[in-house]
């Protein structure tokens, strides 16, 4: 078999399903490669790039918060919480909303609040980073 299932879903959508020559994806302990007769895993992912290589369409590419995968008999299942498409990334737009966030955790009083504030500027950093390493 020269190809392996893929399913990307996050709880909202199903953002790629089909079939695919490789999935680059960033695992905890660095990016790895999957390609058909993978041997069976299931792992955490972090934040960063998963690429899906095509035979005969352009390249997809995405950023993700993290998730995690299953790969069992040339099936590749990809499940996260969040994700976008690498063209629907605004650097300019993601450091502002990160700018946003910086100050309301400066004059935040309600630590709850905070707290999912903190979150998401983790996460807004793993974005930016990625939008500028992606402009290189």
């Amino acid at each position: 078999m020269d190809t392996i299932s893929l399913q990307l879903v996050s709880p909202d959508k199903e953002h790629f399903i089909g079939s695919t020559e490789m999935v680059v994806l960033p695992g905890e302990e660095g990016d790895f490669s999957v390609l058909p007769d993978h041997a069976p895993i299931i792992t955490y992912l972090r934040p960063g790039e998963i690429k899906i290589i095509l035979q005969k369409e352009d390249d997809k590419s995405y950023f993700i918060a993290g998730g995690f995968v299953k790969v069992d008999k040339n099936n590749c299942q990809v499940l996260v919480d969040y994700i976008k498409e690498s063209t629907d990334l605004n650097l300019e737009a993601a450091k502002k909303e990160l700018s946003d966030c910086l100050l309301k955790v400066e004059n935040g009083k309600d630590h709850t609040e905070t707290s999912n504030i903190k979150e998401r500027i983790d996460l807004l950093k793993e974005e930016v980073s990625f939008i500028q390493n992606q402009i290189k």
